[in-house]
C-alpha cells in the first residue's frame, strides 16, 4: 500500500475533510465489525470526518444494532430509509447529507468487509492533492481480488472493458463502489437510477464536470468465514441499466 499512517503524522492538519458513507441493509452480521473498525480508523485521523450509515429500509436487526453502536461511537451517525430504496437511493441520501454538513469530499465504501479502511490513507493522499474523483481499482498494477468468484470476475472484468471502451476516462474500475468525489460536484446532478446501475450513471455525470482523476489500486477480499456479501440485489435489469449509460451522451 502506498500510503501509510507516518506519512500524515505530519500533515494531518491539512486534510480535507470528509464524510465516509455506507449504504447498509439487511447487514445485522456484519454491522458490528463493519462500523467498529472504520470509527476505530477514523479516530486515528484529526480532520473533520465522519461515517454516515445510510440503513436501506433493512428488516433485520441492522437499525437496531446501528443505534446502540451510535451511542458508543461519536463519528458514527445514522440517516434511515424507511422502504428499501435501492443501492443508487441509497448513495444520494449520504451525497445530500455530506453536502449539506459542509464536508469537501464524500467517500464511500460497501459495508460487506470486503475493503479494508487502510486503503482510505490512499485516498486521503489524493483529497490533499485536491483530486475530483477518486476511484478504487482491482485493475491496475497493485490492484487485486481474493476470494472472488469466477462468475462474479467475469462479469466484473467484462463491464468494465465495455466501459473503458466508451467512455474513455483514465479509470480501469468503473464499477468498483470504493470511491471519493468532491460534495460540489454532486450538488447539482440529477440522478436516475436507484439499484448499483448508479455507478455507472455517477461516473458518466460526475465525469463531464470533474477535471482530475486519480486511482487507489486495492485488494477486494471476500472472506471464508463469509458473510461479506452485499445484501443489495444484482438483477438482470441492473446489467441492462448498465449498458444503457455505456451508450447514453
Amino acid at each position: 500500500m502506498k500510503g501509510d499512517k507516518a506519512k500524515f503524522k505530519e500533515k494531518k492538519f491539512n486534510l480535507p475533510s470528509f464524510c465516509l458513507v455506507i449504504p447498509m441493509y439487511n447487514e445485522e452480521k456484519n454491522v458490528n465489525e463493519c462500523v467498529k473498525s472504520i470509527c476505530k480508523f477514523l479516530n486515528k485521523l484529526k480532520n473533520r470526518c465522519e461515517l454516515l450509515v445510510v440503513d436501506d429500509g433493512s428488516n433485520d436487526n441492522t437499525l437496531k444494532k446501528l443505534i446502540k453502536l451510535r451511542d458508543i461511537h461519536n463519528n458514527l451517525n445514522i440517516e434511515v430509509h424507511k422502504l428499501n430504496m435501492g443501492y443508487g437511493v441509497a448513495n444520494r441520501t449520504g451525497s445530500a447529507y455530506a453536502y449539506s454538513a459542509d464536508y469537501k469530499y464524500v467517500l464511500y465504501m460497501d459495508s460487506d468487509l470486503t475493503q479494508d479502511p487502510k486503503y482510505i490513507y490512499d485516498f486521503l493522499s489524493f483529497m490533499n492533492k485536491d483530486i475530483d474523483l477518486i476511484k478504487a481499482t482491482r485493475y491496475s498494477p497493485g490492484g487485486g481480488t481474493d476470494g472472488v468468484k469466477f462468475q462474479r470476475k467475469i462479469i466484473s472484468l467484462g463491464g468494465n472493458f465495455l466501459a473503458k471502451i466508451f467512455m474513455k476516462l483514465p479509470i480501469t474500475d468503473y464499477t468498483n463502489g470504493f470511491r471519493a468525489i468532491k460534495t460540489k460536484l454532486l450538488k447539482d446532478i440529477e440522478f436516475e437510477e436507484n439499484n448499483f446501475a448508479y455507478l455507472i450513471e455517477e461516473v458518466k455525470k460526475v465525469s463531464k464536470l470533474a477535471k482530475t482523476y486519480a486511482e487507489v489500486p486495492y485488494t477486494l477480499k471476500v472472506r471464508e468465514d463469509s458473510h461479506s456479501k452485499s445484501k443489495f440485489i444484482y438483477s438482470t435489469s441492473v446489467y441492462f441499466s448498465y449498458l444503457k449509460w455505456l451508450f447514453k451522451e
